[in-house]
């Protein structure tokens, strides 16, 4: 005799923890992908209650094979899997694999769920259900006899067509759901969906959604939304995804922000890929264990320049900005299985998900389901065990006997070999963000408090400028023809992308301060110097290199996020020691000694800087003391 498990038993699946009512939609479209259907169809059936609408059925239909009597008959039998043939499932990518998808997220949405399916459209549908109520009141754990039905009459107010195939998997009395609004839900659903299957809807395959409102009068239905789920790539690789409404909502808030992202517009429509692919970190990871090899892809993307830096500084505070955001808090690392994303997270410490740099990485790990076990993959596809696991000891690899290793064993050295590589993957693609960053910022910034009017040279804060005037007094005389043009040669030279008419203005700007010595940020051909300094004349000119290591992990994120008190103290340090050095009358020996013992403590400070974690931020300990 075919059964469910005890009546109390099916009541307790009801709690199998699907994070939201898409999650359990999803198990539902693996199986109708894994049918060859190449469309489905939701539908979200409301009705008025109190004056209030609320989905009360949700429909799910494909145009797939449809499953024979035989296999529709276990269909919704907990564990009950026809892919027991491992081999096979990775050969043909199979999603559904465990066998609990189609009851468990039925019953964690509804108490009654009904399947009709069919392979030859002429003779009706088979029909199977479970509900729960019946279960209960008659305390009967045998699954009904399979019948030979008609598809529901009402059915036909909204479903197009059937074809010769297909299945329908109807929940009724639906009573926890995520929200109880059509509409709510498919805006839910779209995003999950489309990032769940970017891949095969970038093939062609479809998920549309539709809203249905119950009219009482006839006992019918009239649509009242639609929508079709677009790919949504966390890579940001793919063209003619979600990004574009993110693109077209930030491409006019300034017409630098209209030339960088305009780029990305497809004129026929669409939208083109943002990030791309960061190629030293790409490829192959293979694993052995008991003689089997296990295989692994890596991918790894980082955002365009023109993404992080529109031509502003605060790219992440843009719309396309908030959907990097978006996609860093759903998680930066994801694994694909059978091209259907089975996780996404920080998976234990792969880097801080408070600093907001980070959204402009993705690392995508791609794997066959022969590793489910050893990935520690959930049966309900939502997660996997995987977590950062540091070798054992400096030669863990070589303790790992790949033929004799017990499961555990082989799980930890999978874990440790895969940890490795992605945060090889994580330090690279950040170390190139931070660097294109402060390549963008030392040629376009003018300073914290520059407007859109400012200067293009990057200087120092007006409150360093106006504080050096006032305690060391200002220049006697505006800078003379000499120096100008001395300066001009210099900031040409430092500044090659900033046409000379900008830099021009820029020191009429400096100019007018009357100033005495004035901050700018370049970078500089010596690393380990955190700044110089340059006379011309009566004008002093205090440099700070964007290439050091202090500049890169504070002051130059100080200055992004407008801190401009941090950042005034700081220049105002720097310019008090520039001074004081310029002060010295000395020989060129003793020049010497002094640029000697300023190159020392640059270096000095790089290493401390470098000794700190990865991902320490002055901003991060901003955020955090600030909401403590």
């Amino acid at each position: 005799m075919t059964t469910f498990y005890s009546p109390n038993a099916l009541m307790a699946q009801r709690a199998s923890g699907y994070r939201s009512t898409t999650y359990a939609l999803a198990e539902i479209i693996d199986n109708s992908f894994d049918a060859n259907a190449t469309e489905v169809n939701i539908y979200f059936l409301e009705k008025k209650h109190g004056g209030r609408r609320r989905v009360e059925e949700i429909v799910i239909l494909d145009n797939g094979t449809g499953m024979p009597a035989d296999i529709l008959q276990s269909a919704l039998q907990f564990g009950k899997t026809t892919n027991t043939d491992i081999a096979e499932v990775v050969r043909s990518k199979k999603k559904g694999k465990f066998g609990f998808g189609l009851p468990n997220a039925s019953l964690s949405q509804c108490p009654s769920v009904h399947v009709y399916s069919w392979t030859n459209g002429d003779q009706g549908a088979n029909y199977v259900y479970l509900d729960l109520q019946e279960v209960i009141r008659t305390q009967s754990i045998e699954i009904p006899k399979l019948e030979k039905v008609g598809i529901p009459d009402y059915y036909s107010n909204f479903l197009p067509k059937l074809g010769k195939t297909g299945t329908i998997v109807s929940w009724r009395r639906c009573d926890r759901l995520t929200n109880t609004k059509g509409e709510t839900l498919i805006g839910n659903a779209h995003a999950v969906l489309g990032r769940l299957y970017r891949y095969l809807l970038k093939e062609g395959k479809k998920i549309k959604c539709f809203v249905y409102l119950h009219n009482e009068r006839n006992n019918s239905f009239t649509k009242s939304f639609e929508e079709s789920v677009k790919p949504l790539d966390p890579l940001f690789l793919m063209s003619n995804t979600q990004a574009e409404e993110s693109l077209l909502n930030s491409i006019a808030i300034s017409p630098e922000t209209t030339k960088a992202y305009s780029k990305y517009i497809d004129s026929k429509g669409g939208c083109k890929p943002t990030n791309s692919p960061l190629i030293e970190c790409c490829g192959p990871i293979d694993f052995e264990w008991k003689g089997k090899t296990y295989h692994f892809d890596v991918l790894t993307s980082t955002a365009d320049v023109d993404i992080q830096k529109p031509g502003i500084r605060g790219g992440g505070n843009t719309k396309v900005g908030e959907m990097y955001g978006d996609k860093q808090k759903e998680g930066n690392i994801t694994f694909v299985r059978a091209e259907r994303e089975i996780a996404s997270g920080n998976f234990g410490g792969f880097y801080l998900q408070t600093e907001p740099r980070h959204r402009w990485w993705t690392i995508e790990v791609k794997f066959d389901a022969d590793a489910d076990d050893l990935l520690g993959v959930h049966n309900n596809k939502q997660g996997i065990e995987f977590t950062y696991t540091e070798a054992e000891s400096s030669d863990g690899e070589e303790m790992y006997d790949s033929l004799s290793a017990e499961f555990i064993q082989a799980r930890q050295a999978l874990w440790a070999k895969l940890t490795n590589y992605l945060v090889n993957c994580q330090k690279t693609a950040f170390k190139l963000i931070r660097d294109q960053a402060s390549e963008w910022d030392s040629t376009h910034i003018g300073g914290p408090s520059s407007g859109p009017a400012g200067p293009s040279v990057p200087t120092g804060t007006s409150t360093t400028s106006t504080t050096i005037r006032k305690v060391d007094g200002p220049r006697e005389n505006q800078l003379d023809d000499e120096t100008r043009k001395g300066l001009l040669a210099k900031l040409s030279e430092k500044y090659p992308k900033i046409p000379k008419k900008e830099i021009q203005q820029s020191i009429d700007v400096l100019d007018k301060s009357m100033s005495r010595a004035c901050i700018l940020y370049a970078p500089s051909e010596t690393n380990n110097q955190l700044w110089s300094i340059t006379r011309f004349y009566s004008f002093l000119v205090v440099l700070i290199n964007t290439n050091h290591e202090f500049y890169l992990r504070f002051l130059g994120e100080l200055r992004n996020s407008n801190q401009d008190g941090a950042v005034t103290a700081v220049e105002l340090f720097l310019s008090s020691l520039a001074v004081e050095e310029d002060k010295f009358n000395v020989d060129e020996d003793a020049k010497d000694t002094i640029e000697h013992f300023r190159s020392n403590v640059g270096t000095h400070l790089h290493r401390y800087i470098k000794s700190l974690p990865g991902d320490h931020s002055v901003l991060v300990e901003l955020r955090e003391s600030d909401e403590q």
